[in-house]
């Protein structure tokens, strides 16, 4: 039985990857903030996806070093190994460039990037020992400037180029390395975008080819297929899931 950890898994993508995985005969270990959040997810797959030794909910803040050792620890004490790594936890806020505040930039870096630094980095020697894969999360924002939201296009931009140096370094070991640039996903972080009115849905509906926004399953299931045997040799990717948005230049 494979398993893969997924940061960020309470809610979200992160969630819709977990069913996913566990729906697919994984077992699940979803590390997140919210351990209570996780928990319940955690119980949900066990329900409706049993496996032996059970899904598994870890505490875990992806910015903070001590904590991401800690996680690491815990899954060390289970003993199964580990077969994929999913850097999904993420944060956002918004405001002026020009207003930007440091300590808010700092944490949208720190979460972003030495995030899935830290979880690549601890987590490595069961990866390489699996050969198993590692999924980071990119964006729309990799690809187009994003008003009002510089740190977050500045992170999610620095997702690539570590996901193509992972993949350089690590491949020789057998470790795959990808990442998923989701675009516009119906999800709270999205909608609260259309609340404050930093985001407008008709006009992204207009852009997006495919004319709706993203479903989290939609995300999940190209997750699903970069950690999967059918990617075997899909290597230092970035695989955009955003309904064309990024690539239509009808300026209509």
């Amino acid at each position: 039985m494979k398993s893969v950890l997924i940061t960020g898994a309470a809610q979200g993508i992160g969630a819709a990857t977990a069913r996913t995985m566990a729906q697919r005969g994984w077992r699940v270990l979803l590390a997140d903030l919210h351990l209570d959040k996780a928990r319940a997810v955690a119980e949900e797959l066990q329900a409706s996806s049993p496996v032996e030794g059970g899904h598994q909910a870890i505490a875990v803040d992806v910015s903070s070093a001590d904590s991401v050792l800690a996680a690491v620890e815990a899954v060390n004490a289970h003993g199964d190994g580990l077969d994929g790594l999913v850097n999904c936890a993420g944060i956002l806020t918004r405001q002026p460039a020009e207003d930007t505040d440091l300590p808010k930039w700092q944490a949208v870096l720190d979460t972003h990037l030495n995030g899935a630094m830290l979880m690549s980095r601890e987590l490595f020697p069961l990866l390489k020992a699996a050969k198993g894969s590692i999924v980071n999360i990119a964006s729309v924002g990799s690809t187009l400037g994003l008003p009002g939201r510089l740190a977050y296009t500045v992170a999610k931009s620095g997702i690539l180029g570590m996901t193509r140096t992972l993949a350089v370094e690590w491949g020789h070991h057998g470790l795959r390395v990808n990442a998923v640039a989701p675009g516009y996903v119906d999800t709270e972080m999205i909608r609260s975008g259309f609340r404050e009115g930093t985001l407008n849905e008709a006009e992204l509906l207009r852009r997006t080819p495919l004319g709706r926004l993203a479903q989290a399953d939609d995300i999940a299931s190209a997750i699903a297929f970069l950690l999967g045997h059918d990617a075997r040799f899909v290597h230092g990717v970035t695989l955009k899931v955003d309904g064309g948005i990024t690539i239509d230049g009808s300026f209509n």
